[in-house]
């Protein structure tokens, strides 16, 4: 049997504010912030690249940027997989989550933060996961990298994985 391609979408979360009166776990979105979470669902949904399971930390940046995401590919919300570990997760973490989904998912969409999702995505890629921006940055708000490679999810470790894409929510089309 030959193995089936798997699909990891690394998604950080779109512009947030830059503080919150109750701290920083409860900062929400901004203007710009909803509009390049929109504008990234809806390139993700032009591409069909359609997850088949979403999880995301339980900070509200997060939880509002998966939601928008959702609401362009017609994805209920109620679908989320909201995950506590996924707020200040580690590299270990999220292999943990990664290495645990049922075998028959082949798309995995992923909503968190950085320094975290930079460093899974290097952990991971079989390249090194420089920045493509005038900034030297590599995860901008709202960007999202698509890892692939073949295999079942317990298969993946570092290196396994392929960067096939990478798209930017700040220099998307606007509406």
């Amino acid at each position: 049997m030959v193995a089936k391609t798997k699909q990891i979408m690394v998604l950080r979360h779109a512009k947030a504010e830059a503080a919150s009166p109750a701290g920083d776990f409860a900062r929400s979105l901004t203007d710009s912030g909803r509009q390049q979470a929109t504008d990234v669902g809806a390139a993700l949904l032009e591409q069909k690249l359609i997850p088949q399971t979403i999880y995301t930390s339980t900070a509200k940046r997060a939880l509002e940027t998966a939601e928008r995401v959702c609401e362009q590919l017609a994805i209920d919300k109620h679908d989320i997989a909201i995950r506590d570990e996924l707020y200040l997760a580690d590299t270990k973490t999220f292999l943990s989550l990664l290495h645990n989904i049922n075998k028959r998912i082949n798309r995995v969409l992923i909503v968190g933060h950085n320094p975290a999702l930079e460093d899974l995505v290097e952990e991971l890629s079989h390249t090194d996961f420089v920045s493509d921006q005038p900034n030297g940055k590599r995860l901008l708000p709202a960007s999202m990298v698509l890892l692939e490679f073949d295999g079942d999810w317990t298969d993946l470790k570092t290196g396994s994985c392929e960067l096939k894409q990478r798209l930017h929510g700040k220099l998307l089309k606007k509406h």
